[in-house]
């Protein structure tokens, strides 16, 4: 199993709750296939760089996850028919790039820094 990140933005118009339940989705679909979540961040509401499908803003969700490639395959192919996610990008990671605390995107969105 190899480690990824994923990032997924949800809709404007979806509610932090619901979003949350997005990513509780995401994380029940990885642990039924075997995998494994290592971290899960939500980074909040956030301005888009440019517009995506009528989107000027979006819910940013976060995950570092250990899994085999078909099931980031299925997971990819789940998250293109969910209508509420309009982004989401998967990158492998090293084991050594693994780190525990919090994201600096994270600690932005607790102190509120910009």
């Amino acid at each position: 199993m190899s480690l990824y990140e994923l990032v997924f933005i949800a809709r404007q118009e979806v509610s932090p709750v619901r979003a949350k339940e997005l990513a509780k989705k995401v994380n029940d679909f990885i642990t039924s296939k075997g995998g494994k979540i290592q971290k899960e961040e939500y980074w909040g509401f956030k301005n888009l760089a440019y517009e995506i499908k009528k989107s000027r803003k979006g819910h940013y969700i976060f995950f570092i996850l250990s899994a085999s490639e078909t099931i980031i395959h299925e997971l990819g192919s789940q998250i293109k028919l969910t209508q509420d996610i309009i982004r989401h990008l998967f990158i492998k990671i090293k084991k050594k790039d693994f780190d525990k605390n919090p994201t600096e995107m994270l600690k932005e969105n607790q102190y509120g820094d910009k």
